[in-house]
């Protein structure tokens, strides 16, 4: 099952890598990532104090995003530019047909309250109600992290550019994601709802590493250039920090391994069978350092690692786990 993304001479010179993810599609993405019961080692951690600190107007939003699934499109529009002004003014424009489209197929789904109804009627004392829902959740959990994932994302998007401009497109396109495969000219794009075939013909591909798509890759096609959507990984690991309640602690985990090993340990975690090329990818580190640190981590019994092919494969050990699962939440 899956999309399978066919090119054209055209399209492979027309691949471009976003420099930024859409804020609306994050925090679509991260509504999800919010209510999975195992977000992965990479995100739990934000996962924890974001629940800690989730408004009550935010509870609405739930609703209308299940952690898997469809959700309502005009949520996360695609033409909306950079911000949450911007976002929020092209979600509150959505015309009152797609809004009633939307809703309808989230009605047919499941059971919806009289608000969200009236949602798909376009009421504009609803609309202001997701208005301020959407901004009070940003508020809580996207915007005290902004700079930290600004500041990642620029790196992630620094070691993709590079692999593309000093390997070549094969190299980018092979290493984005375990749920993305390139076999040339096909991109296949693995997914357990869809199973279909997209000839781009002329239109490009554009790819968006995200911080909040907690496993599977998913692909945009509405309208040129076909967009991706790929999971990436924090460079360095959430930090716990104060929340209700809380004092802020110091990353045990960081001080007991180091920074980098103990990423790279959540990162195989996340992805168990993660490849050390995919590894060097994600955390923008050579792969010889990448191999340095996999062997202190296996010899500390916290990883396996075991050749498939011409691949090099890592997985956590029931310890390295059980050291995960013993660290506290929160994010700095």
């Amino acid at each position: 099952m899956g999309v399978r993304i066919h090119f054209s001479g055209d399209d492979l010179r027309k691949v471009t890598i976003a420099r930024q993810s859409p804020l609306m599609w994050e925090i679509e993405r991260s509504l999800r990532a919010l209510q999975l019961r195992d977000s992965g080692a990479a995100t739990a951690p934000w996962q924890a104090w974001a629940r800690l600190r989730l408004p009550r107007s935010a509870h609405h939003l739930l609703t209308l995003v299940p952690p898997s699934g469809p959700c309502p499109d005009f949520l996360s529009p695609i033409e909306a530019e950079p911000g949450l002004e911007s976002g929020l003014e092209r979600v509150l424009s959505t015309p009152r047909s797609l809004l009633s489209r939307d809703m309808g197929q989230l009605a047919e789904r499941r059971r919806l309250p009289l608000w969200a109804r009236e949602l798909g009627r376009g009421s504009p004392l609803v609309l202001r109600a997701l208005e301020r829902a959407m901004r009070d959740y940003h508020q809580a959990v996207i915007q005290p992290v902004h700079r930290r994932l600004t500041a990642d994302l620029e790196t992630v998007v620094g070691g993709l550019t590079q692999t593309l401009s000093r390997q070549g497109l094969d190299a980018l396109l092979a290493s984005l994601h375990p749920s993305i495969r390139w076999n040339p000219p096909v991109l296949d794009v693995s997914h357990e709802l869809f199973d279909q075939d997209v000839h781009l013909d002329g239109w490009g591909l554009h790819l968006v590493p995200s911080f909040f798509t907690p496993t599977n890759a998913f692909c945009v096609n509405h309208t040129p250039p076909m967009t991706v959507v790929f999971p990436i990984l924090p460079i360095e690991p959430w930090r716990p920090g104060p929340g209700p309640g809380r004092t802020h602690a110091a990353d045990t985990l960081a001080a007991l391994l180091g920074g980098r090993r103990a990423m790279l340990l959540r990162a195989i975690a996340a992805t168990d069978g993660i490849t050390t090329t995919r590894l060097a990818a994600t955390a923008a580190l050579a792969p010889s350092t990448v191999s340095h640190h996999t062997a202190a981590l296996r010899h500390a019994g916290l990883i396996t690692t075991h050749r498939t092919g011409t691949s090099v494969r890592h997985g956590t050990t029931p310890l390295g786990l059980d050291l995960l699962r013993a660290q506290p939440s929160g994010i700095a």
